[in-house]
């Protein structure tokens, strides 16, 4: 069994199937991170204090007051989530992949019934031309399915966006679902590419 990459968990359910659990904790990063998020809530308090707390404000001093210093308290409030809160679980049960994402700023839950899946997509997006030299793009994992109201859904799967995930995540789904595994390029991979055209380190037969 191919160990989970970096950030995810494989855990059995009381009732015979398993789940999929993404949380980022630890790691090198963290500590960066941390790092971050203490100070732009730092400098978030700082500058509310230098204005005054909002005392004597215009409707402009307020507006800035609010984008600025808010926005900083903000930002570190959010990296705070995800280091130490925000986690996505996929149950893959008999007939269900139920997708749960908990933070503390959303709750969501989206359920899928295994007989609506019509397939699961590898798609890789390649570096844009102003990326830093070295970035491989990134790899997203799709899971389409038929909505009960009619058309067509996706549900793209939380995580890192690497190549090794997309390779863990991608037959995983797949095989549980019984539906075939598409890889190519872009938002959709419908059309499944060239494996020529795809990065070479990445293609494995």
């Amino acid at each position: 069994m191919t160990p989970p990459p970096k950030y995810w968990r494989r855990e059995a359910t009381p009732s015979g199937g398993e789940r999929l659990v993404y949380a980022v904790r630890g790691g090198s990063a963290f500590v960066v991170l941390l790092a971050l998020a203490l100070a732009l809530i730092a400098a978030g308090v700082w500058g509310a204090r230098w204005l005054g707390w909002g005392a004597d404000l215009t409707a402009a001093g307020w507006i800035f007051f609010i984008l600025v210093p808010g926005g900083a308290v903000l930002a570190g409030v959010y990296v705070l989530d995800v280091l130490f809160w925000r986690q996505t679980q996929y149950t893959l049960d008999e007939g269900m992949i139920d997708a749960q994402v908990r933070s503390v700023f959303m709750r969501r839950r989206t359920q899928i019934a295994r007989a609506m899946i019509t397939g699961v997509e590898q798609a890789y997006t390649p570096p844009k031309s102003d990326a830093a030299r070295g970035d491989p793009g990134t790899w997203a994992v799709l899971v389409n399915y038929r909505p009960l109201e009619g058309g067509t859904g996706s549900l793209a799967m939380d995580g890192l966006r690497s190549e090794e995930e997309s390779r863990w995540l991608g037959p995983l789904l797949a095989t549980w679902a019984r539906v075939p595994l598409a890889r190519g390029f872009g938002a959709s991979a419908a059309d499944e590419a060239d494996p020529a055209e795809l990065p070479p380190e990445n293609i494995r037969k």
